[in-house]
């Protein structure tokens, strides 16, 4: 079978999208939507002349037979896109984050209990094997009880190299990259966010009109992670240090290294083996496997990975850090997000 796919949204991230569809054997894009006018020339550059361009969904749910939805519109739309994609009777996977706060949150997952249709989130960062290693070093108990964590994630993503939205947002280091990162400790640490204590600025010569810059302390049932992330560095890089009772874990994301107590140097660590396309460099990193989880969940009914009753965590954290930095205090986390909480 081949799952038909209705893409929201074809601007920069929706462009690499355009084409890790169009090269996914199982995958089959039916059509796009975008309101921009210089949409459909984009969509054809890559695809071919034969591709349908639609300026709304609501137009597009009516036009075309589709198994599922993938939605990279504008982070604010995320949830009203997924919520009518969801009634249209679709399979939704979204970029990051799937809602802006835990109460359209909520409101989409209600929708998707619902109607009985899987949604997943784009947290592509997981199947990145690098990532996978840590995780599986982790598991196996390497290091032992692990202590705390420090990640510090550098970029250079001036606002015109991204989506026009992005420089007019508040906290789009925070929102739109910082919880990637926080996904990924989750999944590491395999524990619960408990707390957050965030501040957040802006470099005197960013163009952004709100913080390009975190730092952010974060609680994980007792194990503390030490976070700071900016866009606006000169250059990309990436550094993750996990503090165990034997040891301790380093990754830059392309290596990871292990390093026993007591041993002077550090031991390079095989990566986990991913499906092929995983392991490529963005933007392609780790799609492979969002793709595969799409297709089980509709051909099989597989739960993903990704799913969003697990991402609701990501979007609690964001909204307790932005409230952190706010009210200059710590948030627990359970003040935005309990599970048994209505």
């Amino acid at each position: 079978m081949t799952v038909k796919l209705l893409q929201v949204g074809v601007g920069i991230r929706g462009s690499h999208w355009v084409k890790i569809v169009r090269d996914h054997p199982d995958i089959e894009a039916v059509g796009y939507v975008d309101p921009d006018p210089q949409a459909a020339d984009r969509v054809r550059r890559l695809v071919g002349d034969k591709a349908t361009v639609f300026p709304d969904l609501d137009a597009a749910l009516g036009a075309v037979k589709a198994d599922a939805a993938l939605v990279v519109s504008p982070s604010a739309l995320h949830a009203e896109h997924a919520t009518r994609a969801l009634d249209a009777g679709l399979a939704v996977m979204l970029e990051k984050p799937f809602a802006l706060t835990v109460v359209d949150a909520r409101r989409v997952l209600a929708k998707v209990r619902a109607t009985g249709r899987p949604l997943l989130v784009a947290e592509n960062y997981r199947y990145r094997p690098s990532e996978r290693t840590v995780r599986q070093l982790l598991t196996d108990g390497r290091i032992g009880r692990v202590d705390s964590a420090t990640l510090i994630d550098r970029r250079n993503m001036l606002s015109h190299t991204e989506g026009p939205w992005l420089a007019k947002i508040e906290y789009p280091q925070l929102q739109e990259i910082a919880i990637h990162h926080f996904d990924s400790l989750r999944y590491w640490l395999g524990r619960t966010p408990t707390s957050i204590t965030a501040r957040v600025w802006n470099a005197p010569w960013s163009d952004y009109r709100h913080g390009s810059s975190t730092e952010a302390l974060l609680d994980f049932e007792g194990i503390r992670v030490q976070y700071a992330g900016t866009m606006l560095s000169k250059r990309f890089a990436f550094s993750l240090t996990i503090e165990g009772e034997d040891g301790i874990i380093w990754t830059d994301r392309k290596r990871v290294f292990w390093r026993r107590h007591g041993s002077r140097l550090p031991r390079p660590v095989r990566l986990v083996k991913t499906p092929p396309g995983d392991e490529a460099k963005y933007p392609r990193e780790g799609t492979t496997s969002l793709l595969n989880s799409l297709r089980d969940a509709v051909e099989k009914g597989a739960l993903p990975e990704t799913n969003g009753e697990d991402n609701i965590w990501n979007v609690a954290i964001v909204e307790a850090g932005k409230r952190s930095d706010r009210e200059g205090r710590t948030v627990p986390i359970a003040e935005l997000y309990a599970p048994d909480r209505a």
